[in-house]
């Protein structure tokens, strides 16, 4: 089989994906936020007190590697653990107080980050083949099970 880097979607996708990550943790070291920290606080924004479980799903982590971001960023104070009223054996994921002013004071640097990697990665085309682009990597992402 003749295959080369070039022709490979993955490699091409890893790189963008290396590029895109390096943006996003340089915008938000100042805050001490890492990206996906980012992702899961804009999840509890959107709906607070959600299950471990639930935001694993959302941000499409097994569940050890949410284990671990829950752990540093409960140490951050940003979401603190607690009981589920109507089930003591389960847990349901909070914002602090601190968690949601980080939350609004990110919300102008994310744009400003979104535009970032938009110009870099999408200024030579047009807003609806960013917007096909984006639809087929939902697709793909849809269609593939969470990692266990």
């Amino acid at each position: 089989m003749n295959w080369k880097k070039d022709d490979l979607l993955c490699f091409h996708l890893g790189v963008a994906m290396r590029r895109i990550s390096r943006i996003y943790a340089e915008g938000l070291a100042a805050y001490e936020v890492t990206p996906a920290q980012l992702f899961m606080l804009s999840c509890l924004d959107s709906r607070d007190g959600q299950k471990p479980s639930e935001l694993a799903d959302e941000v499409q982590l097994d569940a050890s590697s949410m284990t671990g971001l829950l752990d540093r960023t409960e140490k951050a104070s940003l979401i603190r653990r607690m009981r589920d009223p109507a089930d003591r054996r389960a847990l349901r994921i909070y914002l602090t107080p601190q968690g949601k002013e980080t939350v609004q004071r990110l919300k102008p640097v994310i744009t400003q980050l979104q535009e970032k990697v938009h110009q870099e990665f999408f200024g030579g085309y047009s807003d609806e083949q960013v917007a096909c682009f984006l639809e087929m990597l939902r697709s793909a992402g849809a269609s593939q099970e969470r990692p266990s």
